[in-house]
């Protein structure tokens, strides 16, 4: 579950020379404590000249899915996933999801729905300190945080984000601007760099 495959590399790797190729230059690169966030922040990085110093921010890891199936969704998450039936697996965390974005608890005491965007909205935030307006910061994180992050924006439904979520293919771009009160949205879930002849087999869903 927390690694890249060779193929995620090379998502990372045309990514990063997309960017370079558009001559965008980030004031700061962050990525979560997992270590397929970390990893795919380091191929990107590696294509990019003049790249900033890579931070790393455990506030931009994903929830956790299979505490989330237990809870809720009485499932075995590792079962489901060796299993191999990738329409049985999301219909299970798509309902697991929604009960536990309705549920003011989290059995066991673990992570609520507010606590996880209460974080992943401060480490948004917070990526940006010190930098000028005009200054872009890179965030590599996960579906589930994308999909939080952008649905926050929009105003739109805990429904809204889970669908996002499961929505969201694997270097997907969301650009967000982020404001004094709020983010504004720009783009959502864009692979320029796999629409290139000859790529298309490298659009993968998370």
């Amino acid at each position: 579950y927390d690694s890249v495959t060779s193929l995620g590399v090379q998502q990372s790797v045309w990514l990063g020379e997309h960017f370079a190729a558009r001559g965008l230059r980030f004031a700061r690169a962050v990525s979560g404590s997992l270590q397929r966030q970390a990893n795919t922040l380091e191929a990107i990085m590696g294509r990019l000249p003049a790249s900033p110093p890579m931070h790393v921010d455990p506030r931009l890891n994903e929830y956790d899915p299979a505490s989330v199936l237990a809870a809720f969704g009485g499932g075995d998450e590792p079962g489901l996933r060796a299993a191999g039936d990738r329409r049985s697996y999301f219909a299970a965390l798509r309902a697991a999801l929604r009960a536990w974005a309705s549920d003011a608890e989290m059995p066991g005491g673990g992570e609520t729905w507010r606590a996880f965007g209460e974080r992943i909205t401060a480490a948004a935030r917070e990526a940006g300190v010190g930098l000028e307006r005009s200054d872009a910061v890179l965030l590599v994180t996960s579906g589930g945080v994308i999909g939080r992050l952008v649905a926050d924006a929009l105003g739109a439904s805990a429904e809204a984000a889970i669908e996002l979520n499961l929505q969201t293919r694997n270097t997907g771009i969301t650009e967000l601007v982020q404001g004094r009160s709020k983010s504004r949205l720009l783009s959502f879930n864009a692979v320029p760099h796999l629409e290139l002849p000859g790529r298309a087999y490298a659009v993968t869903h998370s």
